[in-house]
């Protein structure tokens, strides 16, 4: 048995797998899903029949023999499909969809151990279009037997043959490699591989372009020549394979061989090959290492709030030499940060294109036409972020499908297009990314939510409530206005578990509606969950910190321009309108007193409704490393996260929703 690959080696090429079957699987899904749509349908199959192909390449390499068979099959109906045997349907795209599904978990099965479910059903669809293919095509083999036949060992005799394998240019620019169809014979029996490495010419005459190597593979093995030849078969004509007898194979394989498991005692023609990497060339860098540099950035910055405060300390004023080069340390530091960080940017376009198949999903199940819209695909997000994206947004679909666009009928008599519309938007604002979910729908029912949450005990029949307070009852723990539990909706787990999920990342999410015209769930998050941009005050002579992001303006309090709305709950003028106040010494002492106050913070959350928050003392404006209070203590209301200021003093990050919710609840 060849040794010519090391456990670790094997393990780390078995881990690039992974990450590329991962890739290969996306961009399944985002073909698939917009495949419908588009009149470029031949261009999109062979897309998805080479990302299908390159994952039966790398399974094949390790033996992961549920995953080749899958991907063989799923490949031969793809192939029915490039050559114009049949033609892409809707019923098709749902048969390739449930397809990526199965390669999903059997993908899963080989990397997590997680179970794998038994998916005979989408075997058989598969199977049906070569069927139905074959009744029409009298010449036509049966691939059905070729993807499942029986594999026949003959536990009596051992054959031994001998191989020739000429790799041509287009093999290595599929990206598959000579060492995935090594692997694979290794798994059939006994190899000894040799290289000949005879052809291969002077740097000065050395094209890029063009493949030199020769392969040659000496097997002995219990299978027939033809369980062999099934090894080449996928790699198509991107390879000659050449079977010889004994004599020749001698012959061939004498002229210039090396071993691979040889150690070369020199570099190949005694010259060093100078490789120049192409225009945006990449690499691939475990994310835990991306992850890590953060990390490290992350104490950079807190350590650099240390100097300043030593600086302070010691009465360094600003414009000495010593704060010109920690000034210009720290632009360097943020401009490092800001690119580490981008390192973990990803468009939303991934998680935005998996929504496709959710609409198409479930419109099909609510038996509804939904047209879907996407606006801001190459928006982008921290990783981080976006991991979380999916389940939330998931449920928003389904919701506006099943509960905002009405049935056609409907529609059609109130005077809309038969076909509902549904639109996912993202972009940037204010320091903040925004995802929009809007529907043209009937809008938010308010009378029937009321009537709801009353039955359900969420609210007194006897509250008075405004409009948005009532929209916003959907967030309830166990709300839901449908009478029955369907397979869409029903169950009472919906919306306050989006509100939770989006909370838990540092955002907030609004509601707009208007009856007859749709409903808008805005969702606002930071861009990244490693730093905020803020602003530090002092209160009862404790640190804490808002997000630059809700701060509408810094000023100096004015007494003589606050005044009483109603017992207990003041106002303050500013420019032109009356906001509420809140003093920030209520935020960890209910029993404050009014006391020392010198600024005010004019506050503003997502729907635009302004506070104004009363503070000792405005500190600075600064950049902060986010800590999670929860995962280091347990949640702590009306403070979102904290951070370590460079005194080595933690501060609070205030929840700025939260404090607009109190005062909202107050009326």
């Amino acid at each position: 048995m060849s040794n010519y690959v090391e456990d670790d080696d094997l393990e780390n090429i078995r881990q690039i797998f992974f990450e590329e079957c991962a890739e290969q699987l996306s961009l399944l899904e985002e073909e698939l899903s917009s495949l419908e749509e588009t009149a470029e349908v031949s261009e999109k199959i062979n897309t998805i029949f080479r990302a299908v192909h390159s994952i039966k390449g790398g399974a094949g390499a390790f033996g992961m023999e549920k995953l080749v068979r899958f991907s063989h099959l799923f490949e031969a109906v793809l192939e029915k499909f490039r050559s114009g045997e049949c033609v892409v349907n809707s019923v098709s795209i749902a048969t390739f969809l449930k397809a990526a599904d199965v390669l999903t978990d059997i993908v899963s099965f080989y990397r997590d151990g997680t179970d794998l479910s038994v998916q005979d059903d989408v075997s058989e669809e598969l199977n049906g279009y070569l069927e139905k293919i074959e009744k029409y095509n009298d010449n036509s083999e049966d691939i059905n037997s070729f993807c499942f036949s029986p594999i026949k060992i003959n536990l009596e005799e051992e054959n031994t043959f001998y191989i020739q394998i000429i790799p041509e240019f287009i093999f290595y620019e599929n990206g598959d490699d000579i060492r995935n169809i090594l692997f694979f014979l290794e798994k059939k029996g006994t190899i000894v591989v040799e290289i000949n490495s005879l052809n291969i010419p002077c740097l000065d005459t050395f094209e890029t372009n063009k493949t030199y190597s020769i392969w040659n593979v000496e097997i002995k093995t219990t299978h027939d020549r033809s369980e062999i030849e099934e090894i080449f078969d996928w790699s198509g004509n991107s390879i000659k394979v050449n079977f010889l007898d004994c004599e020749k194979f001698l012959e061939e394989k004498n002229k210039d061989c090396t071993f691979l498991n040889e150690e070369k005692k020199e570099p190949i023609l005694g010259k060093s090959l100078q490789i120049s990497h192409k225009e945006n060339a990449t690499i691939r860098i475990d994310t835990k290492r991306v992850d890590s540099l953060v990390d490290l950035l992350s104490e950079i910055v807190i350590n650099q709030g240390a100097i300043r405060a030593q600086m302070k300390i010691n009465d360094i004023r600003p414009g000495s030499p010593l704060d010109i080069a920690i000034s210009d340390l720290e632009q360097l530091t943020h401009e490092l940060q800001e690119n580490v960080m981008a390192m973990r940017a990803h468009p939303i376009k991934m998680v935005f294109q998996r929504m496709g198949r959710i609409v198409r999903e479930t419109s099909r199940v609510a038996n509804k036409q939904v047209a879907l819209h996407l606006e801001g695909e190459d928006t982008e997000v921290d990783r981080s972020i976006l991991e979380k994206l999916s389940d939330p947004l998931t449920h928003m679909v389904r919701n506006a499908i099943d509960h905002g666009l009405e049935s056609t009928d409907i529609r059609t008599i109130s005077g809309k297009s038969s076909e509902g519309n549904l639109f996912l938007r993202a972009f940037h604002r204010s320091g903040r990314i925004i995802i929009e979910v809007k529907d043209d729908g009937s809008g938010l029912n308010c009378d029937k939510i009321y009537r709801k949450a009353i039955s359900k005990g969420i609210i007194n029949s006897k509250s008075i409530m405004e409009k948005e307070e009532i929209q916003n009852l959907i967030f309830s723990p166990g709300f839901s206005t449908v009478e029955s539990v369907s397979d869409i909706s029903g169950r009472g787990v919906g919306m306050d578990v989006v509100k939770k999920s989006i909370s838990d990342m540092g955002g907030r999410i609004s509601i707009f509606s208007e009856k007859n015209e749709g409903t808008l769930f805005s969702i606002s998050l930071p861009l990244t969950l490693s730093v905020v941009e803020g602003l530090i005050f002092r209160s009862q002579n404790q640190n804490f910190i808002v997000p630059v992001s809700s701060v509408v303006e810094a000023l100096l309090f004015q007494k003589n321009k606050i005044f009483e709305i109603s017992q207990g709950i003041w106002g303050y003028s500013y420019r032109d309108q009356y906001i509420p106040i809140f003093y920030s010494g209520k935020i960890i002492n209910k029993n404050f007193i009014n006391g020392y106050n010198n600024s005010c913070i004019i506050l503003e959350n997502e729907k635009r409704e302004k506070i104004a928050l009363i503070v000792d003392e405005i500190i600075d404006q600064s950049r902060f490393v986010v800590k999670s209070i929860e995962k280091n203590y347990k949640k702590v209301s009306g403070f979102s996260s904290a951070t370590i200021l460079g005194d080595g003093e933690v501060a609070l990050i205030v929840d700025v929703d939260f404090l607009i919710d109190i005062f909202s609840s107050k009326n």
